[in-house]
């Protein structure tokens, strides 16, 4: 009978100090995020309004009143901001403080807009003066130290309420201590289970725990291969895989581009087409890597060329290459490919079926004109490759400019 009243009287401790704990937990959680939230909105408070203060003092200082584009949504974020910090601290300490702060806020928005104002009627200097006044300083420095002072006495609020929840929870601790001690001769078997069980959890969430992290290892890992195969992939659907210049896809939007650039800024625009002489019965006689060896020292050469802005060497398709060539006329195009001629001619590769040369050469054609916005960027193309095929009627290893 008297174990019995024994159980009875340490379930019912147990119970009283197992809701008494959970009390403590739940308010204390409560307490906590509320204070999380007050420090957050004090934090967010601070960097907007410094935010606010250096928007005006840039626009005055740069007299540019693009600066404060942003002010008035700014502004309102500030607002709502310690609107909602004051609903915060309604039921704590803290309301005065955040009460002051908006005080001082209001001061210092008065002479923001004043500035504001006078930027906006060009009144430079004026402006100057009232951001730089020993007024607008000081209540600026005021204010900066009532918000230390504020976010102090948050965590001085908040290191209370967690020292008195702290001490609720050892008692409520003691309680279950004097119950379990209760407990003990009549659950000797239950205690044994009841650690075989926590063990067994506490190796679950272990084991479950280094799972996840070899998770994230392998998806970290995998994110980070797809994203540099992605990389390599729009790398090689833009380049030649022979050459290592861009391919014809490349170049068709880059040269889309460049001639809606030159349409719109009224600028010159010259295209080359450069074809490989006698390419075919060079790959019959020495072979196909010879061949390829070829296009790519050809290659090497024309790349040397895209050293401005906009420039591009492309490979057209097969033995022929474009050239783009921004802000050039045709007579000026012309010379720069005429300069490439001779450097592949200089080369030296021997070409033993070339009836030209006794080397490899090329035939380049040039076209350039000062684009029209609505014309067709096609018409220069076809101008420049015509021009090139008459470079080879002609007698090969030669430039020959469209008219």
């Amino acid at each position: 009978m008297q174990s019995t009243r024994s159980l009875y009287l340490a379930v019912a401790t147990l119970v009283v100090a197992m809701l008494v704990g959970i009390y403590v937990d739940l308010e204390s959680d409560a307490m906590h995020a509320r204070h999380v939230e007050v420090n957050t909105g004090l934090e967010r408070m601070l960097r907007l309004n410094q935010d606010l203060t250096n928007m005006v003092v840039l626009a005055v200082l740069e007299q540019n009143t693009l600066r404060t584009a942003s002010y008035d949504t700014v502004d309102a974020a500030l607002v709502a901001t310690i609107q909602k910090l004051g609903q915060l601290t309604r039921q704590q300490t803290l309301s005065e403080e955040i009460t002051a702060l908006s005080a001082d806020r209001d001061k210092l928005h008065v002479t923001e807009e004043a500035a504001l104002r006078l930027m906006r009627m060009d009144l430079w200097q004026e402006a100057h003066q009232l951001m730089f006044a020993e007024s607008y300083v000081l209540a600026k420095k005021i204010y900066e130290i009532n918000s230390e002072t504020a976010v102090v006495a948050l965590t001085g609020e908040l290191a209370k309420t967690v020292e008195y929840f702290d001490r609720i929870r050892l008692a409520a601790l003691a309680m279950r201590i004097a119950a379990l001690l209760l407990l003990l001769w009549v659950g000797a078997m239950f205690s044994r289970r009841l650690r075989s069980e926590l063990a067994e959890q506490a190796r679950l969430r272990e084991a479950i725990a280094a799972s996840n992290q070899t998770l994230e290892v392998k998806v970290l890992q995998r994110t980070a291969e797809l994203e540099a195969a992605n990389q390599r992939l729009a790398t090689l659907s833009a380049t030649d895989a022979l050459t290592g210049l861009a391919n014809r896809r490349s170049f068709d939007q880059a040269w889309e581009a460049e001639w809606q650039r030159a349409s719109r800024q009224g600028l010159p625009l010259a295209i080359a087409m450069v074809d490989v002489d006698q390419f075919k019965p060079y790959n019959d006689h020495y072979g196909h890597q010879a061949g390829d060896v070829c296009l790519k020292l050809v290659a090497q050469t024309l790349g040397g060329t895209a050293q401005r802005s906009g420039e591009l060497v492309a490979r057209y398709g097969g033995e022929e290459f474009v050239v783009v060539l921004p802000g050039l006329a045709g007579a000026e195009a012309a010379a720069a490919m005429e300069r490439i001629r001779a450097t592949v001619q200089g080369l030296g590769v021997p070409h033993a079926k070339a009836t030209v040369a006794n080397v490899v050469t090329v035939s380049i054609g040039v076209a350039a004109c000062v684009p029209q916005l609505g014309h067709s960027s096609a018409a220069l193309v076809e101008a420049a490759d015509a021009a090139m095929y008459r470079a080879k009627a002609q007698g090969r290893n030669r430039v020959v400019l469209a008219q």
